[in-house]
């Protein structure tokens, strides 16, 4: 009986050990193979800003130039001048001019909105919901002696457009003696279409400058929520250069032709933010700074001046 219940206690104690040393072996092994600590994972490469723009005649901006053209479009909040339904109705001065034109819904005011910094021109998702012409003042005091630039939001033309707005457009366009530019706004994912094609004609018929502007462009770069991969967007890039030389073949299809279409195409987004910056947001500013003469010079180096010897004393001297 003694026999027995010693054996008992010692089967018992066996067990315990057991389970002891089976739960040391777990505590060892979970110190062990703790999960392996995670790299850290490599920042994306820089966005490249550049390639939002293609220059075939005209000298791309530095950086000087474009930090310049931000700040005096943040430096004072645009003021909104006066809106019209007609030409002769418009509201004269001396300040120079530039206006923003282009199919319905292809996001002018948008864009307007995000290159004065203020929800000043109206949005809809609707098309023809501009229905004026409204100007809006950039810059200082006209009465000042200060710089300031007159912006235009024009009606668009095409679906929801009337043709009573494009004959008041025509007259601004070839009578305005204070307008230097005309922006047209294309979108990025449809390219030029036939009646973007017809408004060119009508700029070169009335000696009007003019540049295009790829709208929603951030469509192509950045069609998904998530970012797309470096070769992902390497891809894209390529494609939304494409789309640029083929806007160059429009706007001058031969290269010795004389046309009033600027030699650059920028593309851009009202919405994208990229790197602390809104996508392409400072390059059209830039252009719209360069075209009334407003854009920051930069300053010329010269080389150091170096004392020319002549052959004949060179031998005196150096003896």
């Amino acid at each position: 009986m003694l026999h027995t219940t010693s054996a008992r206690h010692c089967a018992r104690a066996q067990c315990l050990g057991y389970g002891a040393s089976k739960y040391l072996s777990r505590s060892l092994s979970s110190v062990s193979t703790a999960p392996p600590s995670k790299e850290p994972r490599s920042k994306p490469p820089p966005f490249p800003h550049s390639a939002l723009s293609y220059h075939w005649d005209t000298t791309p901006p530095i950086q000087a130039q474009l930090n310049h053209a931000s700040k005096f479009f943040k430096l004072q909040s645009p003021e909104f001048l006066w809106s019209a339904e007609k030409f002769k109705t418009m509201d004269f001065g001396g300040s120079p001019e530039v206006c923003f034109l282009g199919r319905s819904n292809v996001g002018k005011s948008s864009l307007l909105n995000a290159l004065l910094c203020k929800k000043i021109a109206h949005t809809s998702s609707k098309p023809g919901r501009t229905k004026m012409m409204n100007a809006f003042a950039v810059g200082g005091p006209e009465e000042e002696g200060k710089p300031r630039l007159v912006v235009l939001d024009m009606p668009g033309y095409g679906k929801g457009g009337r043709a009573e707005w494009g004959r008041e457009i025509l007259k601004y366009l070839g009578k305005r003696r204070q307008l230097k530019r005309a922006f047209l706004l294309v979108d990025a994912e449809h390219g030029v279409k036939t009646s973007d094609k017809q408004l060119m004609e009508l700029f070169k018929q009335h000696e009007v400058p003019f540049q295009v502007v790829l709208s929603k462009a951030d469509r192509i770069l950045f069609p998904g929520s998530r970012n797309p991969s470096p070769d992902a967007l390497s891809f894209r890039l390529a494609e939304l250069k494409r789309t640029m030389e083929s806007v160059k073949d429009t706007v001058q299809p031969n290269p010795e032709d004389d046309v009033h279409g600027v030699g650059e195409v920028i593309a851009c987004s009202s919405e994208k933010w990229i790197e602390g910056k809104i996508m392409g947001i400072d390059a059209v500013r830039f252009a719209m700074l360069k075209a009334v003469g407003f854009e920051l010079q930069p300053r010329a180096r010269f080389a150091e001046p170096i004392e020319i010897v002549p052959h004949d004393e060179y031998w005196v001297k150096s003896s």
